[in-house]
């Protein structure tokens, strides 16, 4: 019985080990912004783009011909980013820090440490996508297109891992193939909206079915997996 046991968390693990992962809350994309200052109530654009946990963007206010720099971090649902603005010949830096809930975020902004008040955003036209570069390969209709081969990065508390799915997209449909400690499987799932799912069977030791679902740029994904009945796991991963 010990043996079986044993056996059964060990197979768990490296269930964990080999699938590959992405965060839940992903801000990746183009939002509609609203911060209110001392002098009222301010509108601007803001696109984001998401490595692990470093943010980088550009805000967009007005008619001003080229955006403003932005940069910070995304751990979780917590978000923060920094831009400069010009205030008497001199650079104030603009912290806006908050939460993030799905397609909506709130918090508060700094004014170079002299003021703070309240702000929100709300993604642009519902997209949950990330914005795209023009090396980011698009689908048909403007969707985003994960064909592509991906290398995971598995951290988990019961160690690390690393592997690797191959993926084809066609329009919201999703097929291809996991490789990793488990050996190798055909998946299938969709893509629709920046939202990603799919799933594999193993067999073996352990029967069951593994789903990962989450979000996606083209470029990166976040989200969890469910390890057949063995529980569920977080990951991250890259399109090579």
């Amino acid at each position: 019985m010990k043996k079986a046991i044993s056996l059964l968390s060990a197979v768990a693990c490296a269930l964990v080990m080999s699938v590959s992962a992405l965060a839940q809350s992903n801000p990746a994309g183009e939002w509609d912004v609203t911060m209110n200052t001392p002098g009222g109530p301010q509108n601007f654009k803001a696109v984001f783009k998401v490595d692990g946990e470093k943010l980088t963007g550009e805000i967009k206010r007005g008619n001003a011909p080229q955006g403003l720099p932005a940069q910070g971090t995304v751990k979780g649902a917590d978000i923060q980013f920094t831009y400069n603005v010009k205030y008497q010949d001199n650079d104030l830096a603009i912290t806006m820090t908050g939460k993030l809930d799905g397609d909506s975020m709130k918090g508060t902004v700094s004014f170079g440490g002299f003021a703070e008040d309240e702000w929100s955003a709300k993604r642009a036209n519902g997209s949950a996508s990330a914005s795209a570069s023009a090396s980011t390969p698009v689908a048909a209709g403007g969707s985003i297109d994960v064909t592509g081969v991906w290398d995971a990065e598995v951290q988990t508390d019961q160690g690390s891992g690393n592997p690797t799915f191959t993926l084809k997209q066609d329009g919201e449909k999703l097929t291809g193939k996991y490789k990793g400690m488990l050996g190798e499987s055909d998946l299938t799932g969709t893509v629709k909206n920046g939202q990603i799912e799919f799933s594999y069977k193993i067999s073996g030791q352990v029967e069951g079915v593994v789903t990962v679902t989450g979000t996606t740029d083209g470029k990166t994904m976040s989200g969890k997996i469910k390890l057949a009945e063995l529980g569920e796991g977080k990951i991250t991963g890259k399109k090579k």
